[in-house]
């Protein structure tokens, strides 16, 4: 089943008034936020990976180059989607608009697809430039999902990055409060290499305030993250030193951190629910360090408004059950699960506008640059705003 009508369409190209302009209006395209997009902690383009999936054939991809994509447009944000698939609260299909007609997008299981077929088939980040021999070098004190999370995007943007940490293997709260029933040991490892394949030093066992002083990590680094179990953004400062340390402070402990003595053997809720959280603050604090060298301002850009069910064209999409059986989903499934997705406040080329312009102003560009919009020979008439299905078209 795929995104559009199986019965094709009439092509409907009436007349519409004497010649006349029916309104001074005109359609213009107005991308919105899809609320998978909206609520994600990461903010990953849930809709963009989606869509790689689901239009793979009209790309003229093939299934494995669709899911490739659909890893590398998870990667933009989230370096773990084979670990979110499995303990993510997942928002996204909370807030999916799916669920107003036949059930929300099953984003979970499919980001867990998406993460397990790129460890089955060994796929490794592309590595960015060698950082110059001048550029900052930046420590990570903690290596959970927090301190890889910032790691992977550092290192993404050529910065010579260290992670230190206690424990003798990473993973922070992935390894030692999540247990291996829930992430396997074989997911969380092959993940935490494809980070550290960027170039990424790791000390482990190595204890700040035991094997490596505050005054060596002055000396050595530029900037130090110490990410040792943060939860709130609101407890980091970024503050810059006389002698040039950039340190990103949260709480620091008394005493040396505890090393677990075993890997966990017992689910914790808590733990479940701050894994997203936790490497979305990674990125965050990765983007502030980033733009404190670059002289720029941190602050996010602002998102389009999130469109809701109330604004699409429910009726326009084909009927399809949720596929989630509770087990991992198979090829097949994860493709057919993924047409599912209605591409909220983005076109699709699903030629709707097109067919229902009576004044042939919808142009057909090539697959991905959608269409153009001949706005002289336009009367305004509405008919394209009106027959959108995922109401990227306004009249303005």
């Amino acid at each position: 089943m795929g995104l559009f009508k199986e019965v094709k369409k009439p092509v409907i190209k009436h007349n519409v008034g004497d010649g006349v302009g029916v309104t001074s209006h005109r359609p213009t395209y107005v991308a919105k936020t899809a609320p998978c997009m909206h609520s994600c902690p990461s903010g990953t383009d849930v809709r963009g990976w989606l869509v790689a999936l689901a239009q793979h054939k009209a790309y003229g991809r093939t299934p494995e180059q669709a899911i490739k994509l659909a890893w590398h447009t998870i990667l933009e944000h989230n370096p773990f989607p084979a670990i979110c698939g499995r303990v993510c609260q997942h928002p996204c299909e909370l807030n999916c608009n799916r669920k107003a007609k036949d059930g929300s997008v099953a984003v979970n299981k499919l980001e867990q697809f998406v993460g397990d077929f790129a460890i089955a088939q060994a796929l490794r980040a592309d590595k960015p430039a060698p950082s110059r021999d001048d550029a900052p070098r930046i420590a990570v004190v903690g290596a959970g999902p927090a301190g890889l999370s910032a790691a992977w995007h550092l290192a993404r943007k050529g910065y010579a990055v260290t992670v230190i940490d206690a424990a003798p293997t990473p993973g922070g709260m992935m390894r030692s409060r999540i247990p291996r029933s829930i992430i396997p040991a074989e997911i969380l490892d092959a993940e935490i290499t494809n980070i550290l394949g960027l170039g990424i030093e790791l000390r482990a066992g190595c204890v700040v305030g035991r094997d490596l002083s505050l005054e060596e990590l002055q000396r050595t680094y530029q900037v130090v993250f110490f990410a040792m179990g943060l939860q709130k953004p609101a407890q980091l400062e970024l503050r810059a030193g006389s002698d040039g340390l950039a340190a990103l402070i949260g709480e620091l402990p008394a005493e040396p951190p505890e090393i677990p003595a075993e890997e966990a053997t017992e689910a914790i809720p808590r733990v479940l629910n701050t894994v997203s959280v936790a490497i979305a603050q990674g990125r965050a604090v990765a983007e502030a360090i980033s733009a404190h060298f670059e002289g720029r301002s941190a602050a996010p850009s602002t998102a389009p408004a999130a469109i809701r069910s109330d604004k699409l064209k429910l009726d326009w999409y084909p009927a399809a059950s949720r596929i989630d059986s509770g087990a991992a989903m198979t090829a097949a499934e994860a493709f057919t699960e993924a047409a599912r997705c209605m591409s909220c406040g983005m076109c699709m080329d699903c030629e709707t506008c097109w067919m229902y312009c009576s004044k042939n102003c919808f142009v057909k560009l090539p697959k991905g640059e959608h269409y153009k919009i001949k706005l002289d020979v336009c009367n305004g008439c509405g008919k394209c705003a009106e027959s959108c299905p995922c109401g990227y078209i306004a009249m303005n």
